[in-house]
């Protein structure tokens, strides 16, 4: 499957630290560009036939479309959530400097 030059993900952790502990870990490894993680919010869904509130951490990614598929795997992997969020689309446009610089190369 092809995917855009660069796609923007989301997610949700219950828990500050552990978003930024995974953020780091994916940027690190140079499956992310970036990660912004937010501050609190709170989350209203169904849960196991009941309708929960809980409070959560909202973080948006930045990936290169080449690393999107081992970028999804490794999030899965490393969430504490049995169903992570994970929602994705494509950038519709993405200034060259910014994307050049997400490719690693000098402005």
């Amino acid at each position: 499957m092809s995917f855009a030059a660069l796609m923007i993900v989301t997610t949700t952790f219950d828990d500050r630290e552990k978003a930024l502990e995974v953020s780091r870990l994916l940027v690190d490894g140079g499956l992310a560009v970036c990660a912004q993680v937010g501050d609190k919010m709170d989350s209203i869904y169904r849960w196991e036939g009941e309708i929960v509130q809980n409070p959560e951490v909202r973080v948006t990614f930045k990936v290169l479309g080449d690393r999107f598929e081992l970028f999804c795997g490794e999030l899965k992997l490393n969430h504490p959530y049995d169903v992570p969020q994970l929602v994705a689309w494509p950038a519709a446009y993405t200034d060259k400097a910014y994307l050049d610089w997400a490719k690693g190369k000098s402005t």
